[in-house]
């Protein structure tokens, strides 16, 4: 094989779930296409990064992933390698939420550099590529997808009472708490359920909403996925979450459990109102969805059934890996 077919990806953590969802799902695709893919952690310290900069050229061909190198970096990097990909799936040139999601100067100038000196560039989602596009530069939308078999959806657990389920991280857990009170409504109607949450940490909920603490892990979380009714997923109505990709959506739904989400950015897309599950805008929506999916089996068995198909059909790594394989291999030529 020769040379030029070899591909570093750079990211900030090799076993986080942007390498995994966006580069590593597709390795196989991508290795009979003639492209070998090798990981690599983008270092802080100046020593640590110049042997990241050797490596790079010894590859000669690096996709940098929702990674913002400062500009002296980008101009060093792109000296050393023959093709130079940039993916994001995230508002990278903003602050992150636990920053309020404000406008960053420093980030914009890095995301510009980046795209300038990118042979190609992707990004997950519309809004996505409408950022690039602010900053003149075109971005392919190669969205978030995840594996999807086409296995009936495992039976839900016995009641009672039904396990409304959330995954997400410890960062993410804000977006829980935030959304206390339409689960207290839920409560407060009569309709028990138990809250499973599936994450590297377990929420405080106020009295009556019982929590049940899951630790995500790669191998384990299809059966704790399958052991719940329905999803949860809310999400603030802000800027920097018109950017998020929906993983967590995507990994409810391909297990054939119906979602409740917010109406907010991709998840208008992953969750098909009244079909798939429900999008809600207002506290009464939450309460009026979440009662109404708790309440009737055969609505989530048709839907959990249908969002393993749509799943399969639109977000799957099968349907997007023909896609994957022929953008990176276009920018590699």
């Amino acid at each position: 094989m020769s040379e030029d077919r070899r591909l570093l990806v750079l990211c900030a953590d090799p076993d986080g779930p942007v390498v995994r969802t966006r580069a590593l799902a597709f390795r196989l695709g991508l290795a009979r296409a003639g492209v070998v893919l090798e990981v690599a952690r983008w270092p802080k310290g100046v020593l640590a990064r110049r042997a990241v900069l050797r490596r790079a050229q010894e590859f000669g061909n690096v996709w940098v992933l929702s990674r913002l190198l400062n500009v002296a970096d980008v101009r060093r990097l792109r000296a050393r390698v023959r093709r130079l990909l940039f993916d994001f799936d995230d508002a990278v040139p903003l602050h992150d939420s636990r920053r309020h999601a404000s406008p960053s100067w420093t980030r914009r100038r890095r995301f510009r550099a980046v795209l300038s000196a990118a042979d190609a560039v992707s990004a997950g989602n519309a809004h996505l590529q409408s950022l690039a596009a602010a900053e003149g530069a075109r971005a392919e939308v190669l969205p978030t997808v995840v594996p999807c078999d086409d296995a009936p959806p495992a039976p839900e657990p016995r009641p009672p009472p039904h396990v409304l389920g959330w995954i997400g991280s410890r960062a993410t857990l804000p977006y829980l708490r935030g959304a206390t009170v339409p689960l207290a409504a839920v409560v407060a109607s009569g309709t028990p359920f138990r809250l499973r949450v599936v994450a590297d940490g377990v929420p405080v909920m106020p009295p009556g909403i019982r929590v049940e603490g899951v630790r995500w892990t790669p191998q384990g979380e299809a059966a704790a996925l399958d052991g719940i009714a329905g999803g949860d997923r809310p999400a603030p109505r802000r800027r920097v979450d018109a950017g998020k990709c929906g993983l967590k959506v995507l990994q409810m739904l391909s297990r054939g459990r119906p979602v409740v989400a917010s109406a907010v950015g991709v998840q208008t897309e992953q969750v098909r109102h009244g079909v798939t599950g429900f999008l809600a805008k207002t506290p009464e929506d939450w309460l009026t969805s979440l009662t109404t999916l708790l309440a009737d089996a055969g609505l989530r068995r048709r839907m959990g059934e249908e969002a393993k198909r749509d799943v399969r059909a639109r977000w799957s790594v099968a349907a997007w890996e023909p896609r994957v394989v022929s953008f990176v291999t276009k920018a590699l030529a």
